[in-house]
């Protein structure tokens, strides 16, 4: 425990640490994290007023020294919790839910694959990307390689977008369920919401089934209402998300 109570549930890959007491959550961050979780702030206040299920604005907290994000905790439990025996049932929910978030209007937020894409050659640039995101094969061709690659699926992948309001992180971490109906409860860390092509989440979302669960997407996509994806943008995406993180 840490002090007046508040529990160290992640130090973060980031600037941030996220404590707990009780049902609310507290995000901190030093001075240089502010207008990132600032944003994030923004988001959270933003779907809690759509009806999709999350989280709640507590309280803001900012000083020079850093910022502090509370808010209300989400009852349930993370996908990655969840046993083999629930897993058909989660994914008809999560199928629904996505495809619920996909449909939400009015969006303030955008992530344009343009800045995405500029993140990624970013990381690249500064030899940052994490190896521990990348597949067997994506190492052994190095960051500068997949880059190269991302670049020349770009204008077919612009061509063809759908653009909707994404979470920009789905993955079963960030997705909150009840044990026991296996309904979604809540969407989480929205850091990176706003609008993008809806592949940008499906491609995180499908392998993370396959990745953590041992589990075929079908499920999933038929509940979203998209059985037959493109897997080249599956495959784009895929690749890119792991050059974004650094």
């Amino acid at each position: 425990m840490t002090h007046d109570g508040w529990e160290l549930i992640e130090a973060g890959e980031s600037d941030a640490s996220v404590y707990r007491r009780g049902d609310v959550f507290a995000k901190r961050c030093g001075a240089g994290g502010v207008d990132e979780l600032r944003d994030e702030r923004d988001r959270v206040q933003w779907l809690a007023g759509t009806g999709l299920p999350g989280a709640s604005l507590v309280d803001w907290l900012e000083a020079g020294d850093g910022a502090c994000l509370l808010t209300t905790a989400v009852p349930g439990v993370p996908g990655t919790a969840l046993p083999a025996r629930s897993y058909r049932g989660a994914m008809d929910s999560l199928g629904r839910v996505m495809r619920d978030l996909h449909s939400l209007t009015d969006c303030p937020f955008e992530r344009p694959l343009a800045s995405v894409v500029a993140t990624a050659e970013d990381v690249v640039r500064r030899d940052a990307v994490n190896p521990a995101f990348l597949t067997d094969e994506w190492r052994r061709l190095g960051p500068l390689e997949l880059l190269d690659r991302v670049v020349a699926e770009r204008p077919y992948v612009d061509s063809v977008a759908e653009l909707v309001v994404c979470h920009g992180d789905a993955c079963l971490p960030n997705v909150i369920f009840d044990p026991v109906t296996l309904e979604v409860t809540g969407l989480i860390d929205l850091g990176r919401l706003g609008i993008a092509d809806r592949y940008s989440d499906l491609a995180l979302i499908t392998i993370q089934l396959v990745d953590e669960w041992s589990a075929d997407p079908a499920p999933f996509l038929s509940a979203y209402g998209l059985p037959d994806p493109d897997q080249r943008r599956l495959e784009f995406f895929r690749l890119l998300d792991p050059l974004t993180w650094g």
